[in-house]
């Protein structure tokens, strides 16, 4: 028993089944996750390392390249990208796709065990980090509390108070505050004191250390008692500290601290700042667990603060920055209403086709119900809802109705033929059944070179492609069982009319005129094949040259309703100077009418986050400043945040070497570069690639559309520099660690040891009093002991001179690279490359030997994408053929079929043309579903013109008559298709860029080639059967109803 046999007979039965489904796929509904992107975990781990003090440059000799060597041993390792910079080491390692990274990160942590003791003494030990989505802030408060709470007082009220409930939460991984103040115990020592008691700094560091010390002594038996013998030497007061001996007089009286130092419970010198609203405050970020649903995990956050702010005292405010929920919700509820939309505009036309109820009901119908199945196939294999597969749900509405409405189409004319409800229902269905089981498969199959793509284009698209998949295969089983049941149930009969051959006229007021009119033209355009091939394959040409007009990028641009932007100053600039600098154009953002929210930050947090520089939204040195924008709605603005920027950009203050740079957050979260323009140049001397670098960005400055042009080498850091006179320090008994260590100890401070004061830790900090490390001259006469114990000074064993280092050097694989990176505005990625390589063509082969370039950033994702979906598609196109030469049993007639694709090309290059998108890897996914769209309304045709001949009919008349006959569930199916997708189409707002590129290629395609498919096919398919119509004289103008 067939299947739509099954669903009529056995009603109750195939009612209860489409109850389950209904059941189950709500519950699965329920339990969906709701996401922006899919849960990628990109095959790369960071290895972080920090070393205070220390400049780029020994970062890249002591750490960086050993750590490079070490990493690059590790099994399925593809590349090592670092980032050497004052303070701290950041290796990118990359493993290829598919790597266990689990295995992956720790492998790598064995390898640099080994090697840990070979490292800085003083650097911290390597972190080793995977890199995953769920890293990036579900939500990122900042926040702002009454003059009188310092922003110490802030943050440990956020730690108290705060965090502890947001980590309670259910799928929250961590709550973090940030703030600029914090709390240390500080040994400010006197130069002079020390001079005067002859003792040294490390004198100073030994005796804190060893005095702040709870340790085990032993135990004691006593008295058939079995006691533990415990040292307590903790600080338990700033007064302790004080009362550390450091030393003995020569008179043998004690040297306390306080005698050579004022001790202070203070707060750390800061090297940044941090403002919300123009006010000091603190940044509260919130991440999730991996796998965790983020809609759910930033609602119940932000219910929660609402809860705990009314209890806090000092009018704290907690000011959004970025909330990922809001805009997943915006993401899915725009997509949904677009799939809403394009399900009722496709049911409307349904009735206008029909002009009956009962039919545009059943389809009514049938769409949530393969919606509904969707759902537990996508509960099945784990996905979310996100952009990706509720792009591939909204895709599928247009399609989901083809199948459901070739069906009761069939059913339909069985009916008008007189036949019975019933019979009409399974033989209609039955009838085309292994038709659009085919036109399925052939959908179907174009997205299996898609699900087995490799790299970022595969793991991005697969979700996609299964949900469509997934809903196609639903409409396929709703079509040949629900729809014969309810067609059963709602269809009326109608009396049965005669025909003496078997065959009657089937009386369509409603579209007899368009039947007649298409079989005119049809008839005409079969007599005049030359002609009607000539004006296509014009068309087709001249599409292929419009092509080069449209441009190419990788992913269209989000318009989101947050902004980052970086701001650089002159390397060495005083974090003061830059917070005076980035306070304006604060106040310039905040006076925009769409900006709601800037948050802003200056100086380098590289010491307390590090895995901050590993983000590449970090910042490196006092020199630089962060703005982040958070902007109205994108319905509530009539300006895209690129505009929005670029008006800004003409009111910034006019200031040599000031750069101004948009941060492409949404890349950086997909795993790509912070700018669309990158130009690698790799070679050895850093002087020498400065230079190039500098001669590259002159080259390129002028290329129109080009924004935030520099290269990472742009400007080196001042710098004192000492050098050993190592003889003399070799006689005195001193080593180069030694000296670095107590010059370190003066200028930036050294951590000897923690305090414990209640529940907090309090790092205490010996340094040099101020007076004595503000100048030059004074960090010179910094006393040191030798091993004899006489006295000595800096300047007496070391030469110094000011110079200037990098700020930051990049690596990879184990080379040294500048990046030439700058954004864009106004124009597609494509052609700005074009015109930078036409411009460094020459000056490429110029370069010296061991110098040269790859373009990298957006550009090399794009082209890597699309040489991955080209291969996709001429895949899917092969597939295709397969599937439908295993259907027809035939090589000639799929090949007939195959001329729709190449007509569907023409609508896609037209389409994107008139919509002004450019190629990119959406509007290409859309390409390869129209491979497998494309052909349908061809099997259609082409298996009922080959019945028709089974059944005795003339060739020529059997090609005109399917042709006709098959018009309306043609343009039905074609339409439906179109109008589902149509407002996804023309969407606009977050998550619209990606799928309107996507919708305009199935819309363009599919209008094209179901408008020529209607004459090419039959007259290719007359072409390939040496058909003629030269002198053929058409027959009755009625349609066979068998």
């Amino acid at each position: 028993m067939k299947l739509p046999e099954f669903s009529v007979r056995r009603k109750v039965t195939a009612s209860m089944i489409a109850m389950i489904l209904v059941v189950i796929g709500l519950i699965a509904f329920s339990r969906l996750g709701l996401d922006f992107f899919p849960d990628l975990e990109y095959p790369t781990v960071s290895v972080i390392t920090t070393y205070r003090g220390a400049s780029s440059e020994d970062i890249e000799k002591t750490i960086t390249e050993p750590l490079e060597q070490v990493v690059s041993s590790v099994s399925g390792v593809k590349k090592v990208t670092s980032q050497s910079s004052e303070g701290v080491s950041v290796l990118m390692v990359e493993f290829e796709w598919g790597t266990n990274l689990d295995f992956a990160a720790q492998d790598i942590r064995d390898q640099i065990g080994l090697y840990r003791n070979f490292l800085p003494t003083n650097a911290s030990n390597p972190l080793v980090v995977k890199f995953n989505l769920s890293q990036f802030p579900v939500v990122f408060y900042g926040i702002t509390a009454d003059s009188g709470y310092s922003t110490y007082d802030l943050k440990k009220m956020m730690e108290d108070e705060v965090k502890p409930r947001l980590e309670r939460l259910d799928g929250v991984a961590s709550a973090a505050v940030f703030s600029t103040d914090e709390r240390e115990i500080r040994v400010e020592v006197d130069k002079n004191a020390l001079i005067s008691y002859n003792l040294s700094l490390d004198r100073v560091l030994m005796a804190l250390a060893a005095e702040n010390v709870n340790a085990p002594a032993g135990d004691v038996v006593e008295r058939h008692e079995d006691l533990i013998v415990r040292t307590l030497g903790e600080f338990r007061s700033v007064e302790d500290v004080r009362n550390v001996v450091v030393g003995l007089s020569q008179r043998g009286e004690p040297i306390y601290v306080r005698d050579i130092a004022e001790v202070k419970d203070t707060f750390k010198e800061t090297r940044n700042v941090a403002r919300v609203q123009e006010q000091k405050g603190v940044y509260l970020v919130v991440n999730k667990r991996s796998g965790a649903n983020t809609a759910l995990v930033g609602n119940a956050v932000k219910k929660e603060i609402s809860k705990i702010q009314a209890s806090l005292p000092g009018n704290v405010k907690f000011h959004m920055a970025m909330d990922q929920a809001e805009m997943i919700n915006m993401v899915a509820s725009r997509t949904s209403n677009n799939a809403v939309v394009g399900a009722f505009l496709a049911i409307g036309l349904i009735f206008l086709f029909l002009r009956n109820w009962r039919p545009t009901m059943i389809i009514a119908i049938a769409i949530p119900l393969s919606v509904i199945t969707t759902f537990v196939a996508l509960y099945a294999a784990g996905y979310t809802l996100n952009l990706m597969t509720l792009g591939g749900l909204a895709l599928g509405v247009g399609m989901l109705v083809d199948n459901a409405i070739v069906v009761i189409e069939n059913t339909f004319r069985h009916i008008e033929e007189g036949k019975h409800v019933e019979e009409a229902a399974v033989v209609g269905a039955s009838e085309v059944g292994m038709a659009i089981t085919a036109s399925t498969l052939t959908t179907i199959i174009v997205f299996l070179p898609v699900v087995f793509a490799g790299g970022i284009t595969g793991k991005l698209t697969q979700p996609l492609a299964l949900t469509i998949v997934f809903s196609l295969v639903s409409s396929l089983f709703v079509a040949l069982t629900l729809v014969p049941l309810f067609s059963s149930l709602l269809f009326k009969a109608r009396a049965k009319k005669s025909s003496a051959d078997e065959e009657c006229v089937v009386k369509e007021p409603h579209f007899a005129a368009a039947r007649a009119f298409y079989r005119k033209l049809l008839a005409a355009a079969l007599r005049k094949r030359k002609i009607v091939l000539a004006v296509t394959a014009a068309l087709f040409v001249i599409s292929l040259v419009t092509v080069a007009f449209l441009g190419t990028e990788f992913m269209p641009q989000s318009d989101r309703n947050f902004l980052m932007v970086r701001i650089k100053l002159p390397v060495g600039t005083s974090l003061d100077e830059t917070n005076r600098i980035l306070g304006q154009v604060e106040r310039i953002f905040s006076q925009q009418p769409e900006v709601t929210l800037v948050s802003a930050q200056a100086g380098s947090r590289a010491e307390e986050d590090p895995a901050d520089m590993a983000s590449g939204m970090g910042i490196t040195g006092t020199h630089e400043g962060l703005l982040m924008v958070r902007l109205v709605d994108r319905s509530e603005r009539k300006y895209s945040d690129m505009e929005i920027l670029e008006r800004v950009r003409k009111m910034l203050p006019q200031l040599e070497n000031f750069k101004f740079e948009q941060i492409n957050m949404e890349a950086a979260m997909m795993g790509g570069a912070s700018a669309p323009v990158e130009i690698k140049l790799f070679g050895k001397d850093l002087e020498k690639l400065r230079e190039i670098g500098d001669t590259i960005v002159k080259r390129i400055s002028d290329v129109e559309g080009l924004r935030d042009l520099t290269h990472s080498l742009a400007q080196g850091k001042p710098e004192y520099q000492f050098s050993l006179d190592r003889e003399r320090a070799a006689r005195l008994g001193l080593a180069v660690a030694q000296v670095s260590s107590t010059i370190q100890t003066a200028t930036q401070g050294t951590v000897v040891s923690r305090y414990r004061d209640g529940s907090d830790e309090v790092n205490i900090r010996v340094i040099l009093a101020k007076q004595y490390r503000d100048t030059l001259e004074e960090i010179r006469k910094t006393p040191l002991m030798s091993a004899a114990g006489k006295m000595i000074f800096l300047e007496q064993i070391a030469d110094w001179k000011r110079g200037e280092g990098p700020i930051q050097i990049t690596r990879e694989n184990q080379m040294r690279k500048i990046s030439i990176t700058a954004n864009i505005a106004g124009r597609d990625l494509g052609t700005v490359m074009r015109d930078i390589r036409s411009r460094l063509g020459d000056f490429e082969k110029q370069l010296p030997p061991g110098y040269f370039l790859e373009y990298g950033g957006a550009y090399e994702q794009m082209i890597d994408a699309f040489k991955v979906l080209a291969a996709a598609l001429a895949l899917a196109v092969l597939l295709v053929y397969m599937v439908m030469a295993s259907q027809f049993e035939n090589f000639l007639h799929p090949f007939v079929i195959m001329f729709t694709i190449p007509l569907a090309i023409i609508g896609v290059i037209f389409g994107l043309l008139i919509s002004g998108k450019p190629v990119s890897l959406p509007a290409l996914i859309g390409v390869i579903i129209l491979a497998g769209i494309a052909v349908n309304n061809g099997i259609v045709m082409i298996d009922y013109i080959n019945q028709l001949i089974r059944r005795g009919l003339d060739k020529r008349e059997a090609i005109i008559r399917g042709a006709v006959t098959r018009l309306r569930p043609v343009l039905l199916t074609a339409l439906t298709t179109i109008l589902g997708m149509l407002p996804m189409a023309v969407a606009g707002g977050s998550g619209a860029e990606f799928r309107s590129p996507m919708a305009v290629a199935v819309v363009g395609g599919l209008t094209a080639t179901t408008l020529l498919t209607l004459f090419i096919i039959p007259i290719v398919y007359s072409i390939f059967n040496r058909v003629s119509f030269k002198e053929y004289v058409p027959q009755s103008e009625e349609l066979p109803c068998k």
